[in-house]
């Protein structure tokens, strides 16, 4: 049907996208698509690379607040203890780490949420909800109620989860992996700036100040946000300039009313659909969740550490993070300029057949490369930092061995998090979804571990063990990033991406 021929009585026209770079506004009367006046939008990866890059800084900048939540408490940990009369070695780092807690929940409803609701909705809503959780953090009267706000603020981040899938939504795949790594430079800041401003508050003013100060700066940055974010989730984008806005609506409540169930269970499924369908998906996600752990179990107890080790203040001690920020800004970097590098053009060892060309379709396992260094790196970082404190060396030699953990995990972060959005396209957010919940679980658990794992095994043999674990869980990773071939047979979801379409 031509755009100057009328649609037949009491049918609907239903218009297709000119081209994958845009499609046409209609709007809808009664039950039929009418023309608006042919006005085509171009969808996310069509925008202006200033649009792109403003949602990316604003999204960044709040994941920022989000990283110092995580970290601005923990050289409050014994004033905290003394003040509200808690000496629990458990809750004195639980506390600290318990919204990692939230944040393996947080993935599971807000990314397939987003791909109901689209990332605009769902990313508002939970930025709101956060900053309440963490404002009432600071008028807790007993280290339980601490840790009750904590887990629901991070239970409330939508950010993270979200950050990777905007990222696909709006850049193309030879874009994105830089993207990526940018997006993750501006968070890693928290990482330093969260112990530096907690151990000053603390000291300076009240460590209940450290909880009110989060929540005032991510409400402006929340604000600023709501200003500048537009929806970047293709398949809604469709959905309403289509005509089918109001048709929508009415459609998911009916559904819900009538299938809560089914509607309910596929909402929360989907995503362990994807991870358990997946052997590889499985592999990496154990592997990045180690790493991540390990690094929360380092970075929790740091303070305490270096207070108790080396007589630091709870300023002094809370400038050691630096260190830590220097290495996974370090890993950023790296995989800024060696994602999209590597993605092209493979291994350079690897044997290319004859006339090779580089160019589409790429093998997404090329993503993994950059993630090599990090399989030596992080075991290092942990035996120097164990054995340096165990027999007290200068507090220059943990400082930087943290700084080689830290630069491990961001070079494993990214490229696992670019191969995955690669894989599963527009299903990215669950995939992500289904990622985080262990890494998280790890990050919340292990730092409780470590004050018992050091008073028994010392510094040294407890860094050994963890750095032992590393390196026994690094040859399947390895294998997939250099002969992935060979592994290819186990994987059924990523051999058959047509299953996800009924997902």
């Amino acid at each position: 049907m031509s755009p100057t021929e009328e649609p037949p009585s009491g049918g609907v026209e239903k218009r297709q996208p000119d081209d994958a770079s845009n499609i046409i506004v209609t709007h809808t009367v009664g039950n039929n698509v009418e023309d608006a006046n042919l006005t085509p939008i171009p969808l996310p990866q069509e925008w202006s690379s200033a649009r792109k890059w403003l949602i990316v800084s604003s999204i960044s900048l709040i994941t920022f607040m989000v990283n110092i939540s995580l970290v601005i408490c923990a050289p409050a940990a014994l004033a905290i203890g003394d003040d509200l009369n808690e000496h629990s070695a458990f809750l004195l780092v639980f506390y600290i780490t318990v919204d990692n807690l939230g944040e393996a929940l947080a993935p599971l409803y807000v990314g397939p949420l987003s791909e109901r609701l689209g990332r605009l909705p769902v990313i508002h809503i939970y930025n709101a909800l956060f900053v309440v959780f963490t404002l009432v953090s600071g008028f807790a009267n007993s280290v339980a109620q601490i840790v009750v706000f904590r887990f629901l603020a991070g239970a409330s981040v939508a950010s993270i989860a979200l950050n990777s899938p905007i990222i696909g939504d709006l850049f193309t795949i030879e874009q994105r992996g830089g993207a990526i790594s940018i997006m993750s430079l501006i968070p890693i800041l928290g990482t330093a700036v969260g112990p530096i401003a907690g151990g000053y508050v603390t000291q300076y003013l009240n460590w209940r100040w450290t909880f009110w100060l989060t929540a005032i700066g991510t409400a402006v940055l929340a604000g600023v946000l709501l200003l500048v974010m537009r929806e970047t989730y293709v398949p809604v984008i469709k959905r309403k300039a289509s005509g089918q806005k109001h048709q929508s609506a009415s459609k998911y409540i009916h559904g819900w009313n009538l299938k809560t169930v089914r509607a309910v269970t596929l909402l929360v499924v989907r995503p362990f659909r994807i991870l358990f369908s997946s052997p590889i998906a499985v592999i990496m996600t154990l592997f990045l969740s180690l790493h991540y752990g390990y690094l929360s179990l380092v970075g929790a107890t740091m303070a305490m550490t270096f207070q108790q080790v080396y007589g630091f203040s709870e300023s002094s001690s809370g400038l050691i993070y630096i260190s830590l920020t220097v290495g996974t800004l370090s890993g950023s970097i790296f995989c800024r300029f060696t994602l999209d590098h590597f993605l092209i053009h493979g291994l350079p060892f690897r044997k290319k057949p004859p006339g090779f060309m580089p160019g589409p379709p790429y093998r997404s396992e090329n993503r993994l490369i950059p993630m090599l260094p990090a399989m030596v790196t992080f075991p290092a970082g942990l035996l120097m930092y164990g054995w340096s404190l165990e027999y007290k060396v200068h507090w220059i030699v943990p400082t930087l061995a943290s700084a080689l953990c830290g630069f491990s995990l961001s070079a494993s972060t990214a490229p696992i998090m670019s191969y995955l959005v690669d894989i599963f396209g527009d299903r990215a957010a669950s995939a992500i979804a289904a990622a985080l919940p262990l890494r998280y679980v790890m990050g919340a658990f292990f730092p409780v571990a470590a004050p018992y794992m050091y008073e028994s095994m010392g510094h040294g043999w407890a860094n050994t063990f963890l750095a032992l674990t590393l390196v026994a869980a690094s040859p399947i990773p390895l294998l997939v990033t250099i002969h992935p071939s060979r592994l290819k047979w186990i994987d059924k979801l990523t051999a058959r991406p047509e299953k996800m379409a009924r997902w």
